[in-house]
């Protein structure tokens, strides 16, 4: 039988069965998840395109994550340039970039994205 998670100051308490005993980091009292993910899991990223940064802001802070550094530029002629300001090897990413008028030049600026990775 399991007993039930018991709080202390709005934080979980974990009692130690042995003075000896080592948890780890995410089970220590001073652990903040909101704060302190990024520290410790540093596969997830996401970028945002330049058609709605206010949502993609909004999403990694509901993830307690920060935006990845991407730097995306136009043209004179309507180019589109994207170079990725950090390194992706062996993330997982989530590129936000809505497709909402006018589709064609959002669309082909996620693809660009897309490449870029």
């Amino acid at each position: 039988m399991v007993e039930p998670l018991k709080f202390e100051n709005g934080k979980p308490h974990f009692p130690l069965l042995a003075s000896d005993l080592v948890f780890p980091t995410f089970l220590s009292p001073n652990f903040h998840f909101q704060n302190d993910i990024n520290k410790y899991d540093t596969r997830l990223r996401i970028f945002s395109g330049t058609t709605n940064p206010a949502l993609a802001q909004e999403i990694a802070c509901y993830m307690g994550l920060e935006l990845g550094k991407i730097k995306i530029k136009r043209f004179a002629d309507g180019e589109i340039y994207v170079q990725l300001q950090e390194s992706v090897k062996g993330c997982d990413l989530f590129l936000v970039q809505p497709t909402c008028p006018p589709a064609n030049e959002n669309l082909m600026e996620l693809l660009i994205m897309i490449d870029a990775c």
